[in-house]
Order: C-alpha cells, then sequence, then structure tokens
C-alpha cells in the first residue's frame, strides 16, 4: 500500500490516541447508561435490555444510541455522556505520542470523534497534544451525525479539497472508523490489532507503529 502521497491523517480519539481499557471502555458504557436513566427513570436492567436492543443492531455508535432511546438530538446525548465520561481520569501524557505527532508535523490532522469538542479537547491536552495540532475538531457538532455515517468524512474532504486517496483514517474500529472511510475512497489504518483487519489497508500494533509506514 503506497502511503507516499498522504497528506491529511484523520484520527479517532478513544481507542486510537490510546489504548481503551477494560475500565475504560465500562466507564464509556456507564454514561451512556447515566444518560439513559436520567431521561427515561428507567432501573438499570430495562436501560441495558433497551440499550442493547438499538446498539450495534440500530446504530454501531453509542452515543447515537443514546440519542434514538431518548429521542434527543446526537449532539446533546454527546455532551450528555461526555459529561459523565472525564478523558483525563484514563488517560495521561503520552510523550511517545507527542513525539509521533512532532514526526508527522509536514501532514495536516483532524480529529473526527463521536464525544463532545470540548471534552475531546480536554483529553487531547490530557495527552500532551496542543488544539494547533490539528486543523479541527469535527464531531456531531459540526456536522449533526456520529460515524459511521459518512457525513464528517465528507466534511473533511471539503475543507481539504485533496483527493479522498490523500487521506488517511486511523481508528481502532473497522465498522465504524474505517468503513466509511474505505468507501469513499481514503486510505485505512487499524491500530492497537495484531489481528489484520478486514479491510484496513494497514493494520498495526499500537499507533506509534505509523511512522514506520509514512516515512
Amino acid at each position: 500500500m503506497k502511503l507516499s502521497d498522504v497528506e491529511v491523517i484523520i484520527w479517532d480519539i478513544d481507542g486510537t490516541l490510546y489504548p481503551l481499557s477494560e475500565k475504560t471502555s465500562q466507564a464509556v458504557l456507564e454514561s451512556a447508561y447515566q444518560v439513559i436513566e436520567r431521561h427515561t427513570g428507567w432501573p438499570r436492567h430495562k436501560t441495558i435490555e433497551e440499550f442493547e436492543k438499538v446498539h450495534n443492531k440500530v446504530t454501531l455508535s453509542q452515543t447515537e444510541a443514546v440519542a434514538v432511546i431518548c429521542n434527543i438530538p446526537v449532539t446533546q446525548a454527546a455532551k450528555e455522556t461526555d459529561h459523565h465520561f472525564n478523558r483525563t481520569q484514563y488517560v495521561k501524557r503520552d510523550e511517545k505520542l507527542i513525539t509521533l505527532f512532532e514526526q508527522l508535523r509536514g501532514l495536516r490532522h483532524f480529529v473526527l470523534g463521536n464525544g463532545a469538542q470540548k471534552t475531546i479537547l480536554e483529553g487531547l491536552a490530557a495527552l500532551g497534544l496542543q488544539p494547533g495540532t490539528f486543523d479541527e475538531i469535527v464531531t456531531s457538532e459540526t456536522v449533526g451525525v456520529n460515524k459511521p455515517k459518512d457525513n464528517g468524512f465528507r466534511y473533511i474532504l471539503e475543507k481539504t479539497g485533496m483527493p479522498p486517496a490523500q487521506h488517511l483514517m486511523i481508528g481502532d474500529r473497522e465498522k465504524v472508523d474505517l468503513v466509511p472511510a474505505h468507501a469513499l475512497g481514503m486510505k485505512t489504518c487499524l491500530v492497537w490489532s495484531l489481528k489484520p483487519g478486514m479491510i484496513a489497508d494497514i493494520t498495526l500494533p499500537s499507533v506509534y507503529d505509523l511512522t514506520q509506514v509514512l516515512s
């Protein structure tokens, strides 16, 4: 796979810029449950039952599942779930990640996340990444919907004005992060996986290995 023509990198955040531990994954899920319970008054067993009916069946996005169940806009669901999930409790300054971005300074960078912009920026700061590193933090607040819908990818294509093949989408979930990018003609990279992806152009055991394929 030729990556020498890549000019733009699009980053997922959770599970991509840092690996998701079981504790972190559970905290993300807990935030969804808390929002649902606050809106519906359901007990936990009912919340889990209804959430599982929607998530991975109606939508692959946990945040969008919350929006559907609570009958609220996805932007509101993102802000409310992120209110209960504080990334800064689960990440810390990452010198290897900072070095990676220094090595990739010649490229343009976007974040395409399913959270809220404010809390994503707080998470990036906790990792040691400055806001100016990225052209833009694109979320449902920007385009109205979450991945795996392709609105955010199309938005970035319009912003850069470059061919899709000059964009590399990096994520940890193929169906959510990579499938829509691949369908638009972007290059794709699956990270934190020892098993080759089904559609990913490149699979890396860690995000830090990216320079080996972009150099």
